[in-house]
């Protein structure tokens, strides 16, 4: 137990004493002076625009929700974010729980997930969800954890009865739920020294009857949104290439819009494609950021004309900007080096875009 100062105490106690018996007897997770940033790292998910509009991903340590329409990119982001961690911290592990029953391996495998270090979890209904994720932020080793999805949670009330009855507000008393048994555990991990993320996929409903004002909600209630430190909004777009496939899309065009964040952005909204088929010059899960990244590297001096022909970019001289496309394309560590340059210039000195973001 820690020590609590009585009223009835007369002698003279200082903050810092009292802070210090604190750390003593419940560890020195329970609290420090408010300079010291216990965690500050992000997760990349490598589309170009999206990461540089959130200032290099989403937040470790904190609840970042995707939402959005069917088909809009939302767990396609999420698996990136996956495949992204495992590739910086490969010692620690993530956590797919599919709700949904829509997980496919083949297709996260070509998306860069490791999907042999990949703990899928398929929960029978909410509450076991709620549960499993409890205990998995627990872990030691603990990393990344996506639920996909918050609108797909069904609870035991619910399914116990007749599909004819009735059950008002269930969703949003399971949401409630996750919310205070992920806070606690967020509290508790960090005091072990573990840093332990939470993504939410959610989708998108309407209220009835409504005329004016926006008339979508999200499934689950407030608490998902109070808890995020991130709320990304999502927009899908197939893009055709007939040359390609008559039916299937080549890339996904995807709009996004942070509508709230409690972390530093460098972008209110803006849009990125990725490749849903290998096509000219892309893999799938890549983003045809090109001509965005050629935009920053010219505002930064380091896009320019050689003196004896030629592009100087970024350091390296090339007789075409073809040339350099295809090695931002192909050569990862290449891609991952100058995307990460203009991404950290950004951070370092970029000021908040309100509209049009990093277009």
């Amino acid at each position: 137990m820690a020590v609590i100062l009585k009223k009835s105490q007369k002698a003279p106690v200082s903050a810092a004493s009292l802070l210090t018996q604190f750390q003593k007897d419940l560890g020195d997770g329970i609290g420090s002076y408010g300079d010291r940033i216990v965690n500050v790292d992000r997760i990349p998910t490598g589309l170009f625009e999206l990461d540089l509009a959130l200032a290099g991903g989403f937040p470790r340590s904190k609840v970042t929700t995707i939402f959005g329409p069917e088909s809009s990119n939302k767990t396609n982001i999420a698996l990136l974010a996956v495949a992204n961690h495992q590739k910086l911290w490969p010692d620690l592990t993530c956590v797919f729980i599919d709700i949904e029953n829509e997980y496919n391996a083949d297709w996260a495998a070509k998306l860069g997930v490791d999907t042999e270090k990949l703990i899928l979890l398929k929960p029978a209904y909410a509450e076991q969800a709620v549960d499993l994720i409890e205990s998995m932020m627990l872990a030691d080793d603990i990393g990344l954890i996506v639920l996909d999805s918050i609108a797909a949670l069904v609870g035991t009330a619910e399914l116990e009865k007749s599909a004819e009855g009735e059950n008002p507000g269930a969703a949003a008393r399971i949401a409630a739920k996750l919310y205070r048994k992920t806070i606690a555990a967020f509290v508790e991990a960090e005091k072990r020294g573990h840093f332990p993320t939470l993504i939410y996929v959610n989708q998108i409903t309407f209220k009835i009857g409504v005329m004016f004002g926006n008339p979508e909600i999200m499934p689950g209630g407030k608490k998902p949104y109070y808890q995020s430190a991130l709320l990304l909004r999502v927009y899908g777009k197939n893009v055709i290439d007939k040359a390609v496939s008559a039916v299937m899309p080549v890339k996904k065009e995807v709009s996004f819009v942070v509508q709230k964040h409690k972390i530093p952005i460098l972008s209110i909204s803006s849009k990125f494609e990725m490749a849903t088929q290998a096509h000219g010059g892309l893999q799938i899960g890549q983003c045809d950021d090109a001509k965005t990244i050629k935009s920053y590297l010219e505002a930064f001096g380091d896009f320019t004309k050689g003196e004896k022909g030629g592009w100087l970019i970024y350091g390296d001289h090339y007789p075409t900007q073809s040339e350099w496309k295809t090695r931002l394309y192909s050569d990862a560590a290449y891609g991952k080096k100058v995307r990460g340059y203009v991404i950290a210039t950004m951070v370092a000195g970029g000021e908040l875009i309100e509209e049009g973001g990093a277009e």
